[in-house]
């Protein structure tokens, strides 16, 4: 039996992945370029799809088309159709995940800037439904769908979904997840002036915190995100007295993310198995206190400014505390 066709499919397979990935080092290069050049970029993509490459590689080409068109061009409709290509060719691969739940996650955010948020409700709920064996993506997504019932004062539906990502954190042991979920909850029920259910979620968060944390610089900004929560709620039941030692907490928890020896977050990220930080923002809240610090903002300004900000109606995202 000849080999020869068995080793002419050989080469061609070789040399056509040789192509997809001069394609990619070709787009990569003029996305970097200083300026970007997107034009060449989209070309070198849009060139892979004149190879019929596997669903795989062309799914994450759709991916990737779809997200420099939505962060460099304003081209909204092209976008939408590559993403839209992308989930109908990942939606049903195994062993695909990075692929399949980005996608979604960046479909139900360019529903969301089109105004088509029930679009972007059963898009994640779809995916969530199929993330379940996937606690990365599984919290991310029922993170993102509870901020858009959030969005849409459907706080008892956001409620719920922070529950079910603290139970799903909880069956994993990812303990620090778990943490947010309820810190988050918190924030949710505090906006439905809940006051009892926000205290046994604070407590419940707190002793987490101060017993189960074993990583340092996670638990100082669960501690800021924490006590930012406690002095919230101390002045929503016009406890001022009460309030003076969490704001204290909160001060020293500033100074120490602020000292000079404090790693860089970048360096802190790349050593936490879920790395929340490029899309939860409660890793804002300590970036902004130490802006403020750094602008000479004192505790009693912190204070005040927490005072004022509580008379008003309470502006709080579920990813993080917003002032």
């Amino acid at each position: 039996m000849s080999l020869q066709p068995a080793s002419t499919s050989q080469t061609a397979t070789t040399s056509q992945d040789a192509c997809y990935i001069s394609l990619l080092g070709l787009a990569e290069y003029f996305r970097t370029s200083q300026p970007p050049n997107i034009k060449r970029c989209i070309q070198c993509l849009q060139a892979l799809f004149t190879f019929n490459p596997p669903s795989k590689v062309e799914a994450r080409t759709h991916l990737q088309m779809g997200q420099i068109l939505m962060t460099y061009t304003h081209n909204i409709d092209k976008a939408r159709e590559h993403l839209e290509k992308a989930w109908k060719l990942s939606e049903s691969l195994l062993n695909f995940d990075d692929v399949k739940f980005d996608t979604a996650s960046m479909l139900a955010e360019l529903y969301k800037q089109i105004d088509q948020v029930p679009l972007a409700k059963a898009m994640l709920r779809k995916a969530i439904e199929l993330s379940q064996n996937n606690v990365y993506w599984h919290c991310k997504l029922l993170l993102q769908l509870s901020q858009l019932h959030a969005n849409d004062k459907e706080y008892t539906l956001a409620s719920e979904l922070l529950a079910v990502g603290a139970e799903s954190a909880d069956e994993s042991s990812a303990t620090y997840l778990k943490v947010l979920f309820l810190l988050s909850r918190a924030m949710i029920l505090m906006i439905e002036r809940k006051t009892n259910d926000v205290l046994a979620l604070l407590n419940s968060a707190g002793a987490i915190i101060d017993n189960s944390i074993a990583n340092p610089h996670q638990k100082e900004y669960l501690k800021v995100f924490f006590l930012v929560l406690q002095v919230c709620y101390y002045l929503a039941l016009g406890q001022v007295k009460t309030v003076k030692p969490s704001l204290k907490q909160l001060q020293m928890s500033i100074q120490t993310i602020m000292a000079p020896n404090w790693p860089a977050d970048e360096a802190k990220y790349r050593t936490i198995s879920y790395k929340f930080d490029s899309w939860v923002t409660v890793f804002k809240c300590p970036t902004i206190l130490k802006k403020r610090k750094r602008s000479g903002q004192t505790l009693k300004s912190l204070q005040l400014e927490v005072t004022k900000t509580f008379k008003k109606p309470l502006k709080i995202n579920v990813w993080g505390f917003v002032p």
